[in-house]
């Protein structure tokens, strides 16, 4: 199978405030589901907006930092996995030379068995104001291709609409980034959107884990949603099972 994931290029996010705070991708949520496809015998195409490298967000390969963004007495293996995301980035070389999202046509999408859209804040920034992905998106959603989003990657769903102005995912079932996990952040109050807010708006079910940082996936229909980077693995996990569905 081919698989096809969608990162963000921005190194940095423009806050309400003025601010272009450091941002970029989230280690975790491209390394695991990148090393569980890879294994799984899948190829993984990597593409941005303009084929840009993207950048790793620094903290998310901080070990320090590690232990603020899983839940409460979760395992500290902050420094193991925190070696192994530096291997992986430094050593994928999809992240070296990415794709073009624009450079992808309707005959492209249609090779890949499923599509999947990292995040990390930075995805705010870029992936909801780009044409070319909502394009894809589209050309995916009439293909009924599995879809897969996990934390901020969901801001690539957020333009999307269908031929009577619609938005194609009301009244689905889904988790993102919760609320009450950005008000634990340095950049509480000063984000240009908050998912579940934007997410709820636009007719989502909107779910969550019972405790803050937890893992949390939900299914419905073509789509697996995962709520922050502590989702990685079982959304990943999640999502190879329904490509195994197709």
């Amino acid at each position: 199978m081919k698989i096809l994931v969608v990162m963000t290029a921005k190194a940095t996010l423009h806050l309400l405030d003025g601010e272009q705070h450091p941002s970029g991708f989230w280690a975790e949520e491209f390394v695991v589901p990148y090393t569980l496809f890879k294994a799984a015998g899948h190829t993984v195409d990597v593409a941005t907006i303009g084929g840009r490298a993207p950048t790793v967000d620094q903290t998310s390969i901080d070990p320090q930092f590690l232990q603020w963004v899983r839940p409460e007495g979760s395992p500290n293996e902050d420094a193991a996995n925190a070696a192994e995301y530096v291997r992986v980035v430094e050593g994928t070389p999809q992240l070296k030379n990415p794709l073009a999202l624009e450079s992808l046509g309707e005959k492209d999408v249609a090779e890949y068995d499923g599509i999947y859209v990292s995040g990390g804040h930075g995805a705010i920034g870029d992936l909801p104001h780009s044409d070319a992905l909502a394009q894809i998106l589209r050309w995916a959603i009439a293909q009924d291709k599995p879809l897969a989003t996990v934390c901020h990657g969901h801001t690539s769903l957020l333009a999307l609409r269908d031929g009577e102005g619609r938005w194609p995912f009301e009244g689905y079932r889904m988790t993102a980034f919760s609320h009450s996990e950005e008000m634990v952040t340095n950049m509480a109050g000063r984000l240009p959107l908050i998912l579940e807010a934007e997410l709820t708006r636009l007719g989502a079910r909107y779910e969550k884990a019972e405790k803050i940082w937890d893992s949390h996936v939900v299914v419905d229909r073509k789509l697996t949603t995962g709520q922050n980077p502590y989702s990685s693995k079982a959304l990943a996990e999640t999502f190879l099972e329904q490509l195994a569905k197709g």
